[in-house]
């Protein structure tokens, strides 16, 4: 028995050092047993978007013959792209004759000349957009990383607008002279004289790769970012401040940053339109905008491989002049679940963080308003409190513990929880507070980013 003992080991050890005398033993072992690694199939993910808001009439939204640069912040990086451009507002046909594709840089109308392409739709190098319809550019090829700034460059030929468009907030866009011609080739950006404050039709970036999908973020100015560049420095009812160049600190930025350091693949795309509500609201009406019924369809259930909807929407239609009953907004909010739901498009709900005090006399919700004589009046605490912050701790109340249970939720953002100070929760926490006591500031919409629960979401 020791003799074969003997030989058995003698042609064990043999066979291992056919494989590599000299490694350690575990390492020959762990060597035959690795499996493969996965390979992610390559799929369309939305890495920059917003939401077209209508196509009213300025002068930034009408031109003739003139070329424009728009700089935006994907979400994610990529090697293959498409850029979306709509005109579903717009009510008369516009020309892009000339569009390009190219790595920019923040602050600047130059981009980088070795990473800078055409685009073209349907193999040619220009495209006219009827109204109310949208086109999609052919795919091409260009890199760049998580982080770098995109520059899209379109010149359009001829009369045009009023076209759709998008306030961009806190970034400048550039813009050549009118009846200028095509500069979209001029990479030095010296063409490019003006500068504007809006996104002219230019509706989403998509890259094409070894991604997860893309993840929406739908709701109204919180999210569209508003006053998302203001500071920490100074302490509510004392508003805080603007800071230069601080751009990037909405909530789909900050998610986007969430998402891209813990290892997920997930774009996220901005859907977040100012003064919008879940209701048939005045508001809507008066801004000449869409409710998030009547957009989801539009804005989001078009996004490719969609794996969520975070939506925050209530707050407008609290202190809308219509001062909206949380019983009103909840039954709107099923409409939009079940719409999303049908669609197969998971949700993560909001709970609505302190914003939203009726202002409005005629209407049964008024009540007391925080003023510079008292800055915490209507506190649901307060012996008279205002009638909206009572429908938003309501409205609240409906979203943890009937709408979790809804089909189609997966998840809720408490973002509430996050924002408020516990020692007034009517209102903001102070290094939150933009000073509006509606509106985060840059640090307050890190926070709310960090509410999403991830969990909801597809793993890594």
């Amino acid at each position: 028995m020791t003799v074969r003992m003997l030989i058995s080991f003698s042609a064990f050890v043999t066979a291992l050092c056919l494989m590599g005398c000299g490694q350690p033993v575990t390492a020959l072992l762990t060597s035959t047993t690795t499996a493969a690694p996965v390979v992610k199939p390559s799929l369309w993910a939305g890495a920059w978007g917003n939401a077209m808001t209508n196509a009213s009439a300025t002068a930034e939204s009408s031109g003739s013959d003139q070329s424009f640069r728009f700089l935006v912040t994907p979400t994610l990086g990529g090697t293959q792209e498409r850029v979306r451009f709509s005109n579903v507002y717009g009510t008369t046909p516009v020309t892009l004759g000339a569009a390009r594709l190219s790595v920019g840089q923040d602050g600047s109308s130059a981009v980088d000349p070795t990473h800078d392409v055409a685009l073209a739709f349907a193999g040619q190098p220009g495209v006219t957009i009827p109204p109310g319809q949208v086109v999609v550019s052919d795919p091409v090829s260009l890199a760049f990383s998580y982080g770098q700034t995109l520059a899209i460059s379109v010149y359009l030929k001829g009369s045009f607008g009023p076209v759709s468009h998008h306030n961009s907030l806190f970034i400048t866009n550039y813009r050549s002279p009118q009846n200028s011609g095509d500069h979209t080739a001029d990479t030095t950006g010296a063409s490019y004289t003006e500068t504007l404050g809006e996104w002219l039709l230019v509706n989403r970036v998509d890259v094409y790769g070894p991604y997860q999908g893309t993840l929406a973020m739908f709701g109204s100015s919180t999210t569209d970012g508003f006053k998302s560049d203001y500071s920490s420095d100074k302490v509510y009812p004392v508003p805080n401040t603007p800071v230069p160049g601080q751009h990037t600190q909405r909530l789909s930025d900050w998610m986007g940053r969430r998402l891209n350091a813990a290892g997920y693949q997930i774009g996220v795309v901005n859907e977040g339109v100012s003064g919008d509500t879940v209701t048939d609201d005045i508001t809507n009406t008066t801004n000449n905008v869409k409710n998030a019924n009547q957009r989801i369809a539009q804005d989001v259930l078009t996004l490719p491989n969609l794996v969520g909807i975070v939506s925050y929407f209530g707050s407008i239609d609290i202190r809308s002049p219509d001062c909206k009953s949380a019983p009103a907004i909840e039954a709107a909010t099923e409409q939009l679940i079940a719409t999303a739901h049908a669609a197969n498009a998971p949700m993560i709900l909001a709970t609505i963080p302190p914003s939203a005090f009726c202002s409005n006399p005629a209407q049964a919700n008024y009540g007391p308003l925080p003023s510079a004589a008292n800055p915490y009046a209507g506190a649901a605490t307060d012996p008279v409190p205002n009638g909206g912050e009572l429908q938003r701790i309501a409205l609240n109340t409906w979203i943890r513990q009937t709408a979790s249970t809804l089909p189609g939720v997966v998840g809720i953002a408490d973002l509430d929880q996050a924002l408020h100070d516990p020692n007034r929760p009517s209102f903001l926490l102070a290094p939150y507070n933009s000073g509006d006591n509606f509106h985060p500031n840059g640090n307050g919409y890190q926070a709310a980013s960090q509410a999403v629960p991830l969990t909801a979401l597809p793993k890594p």
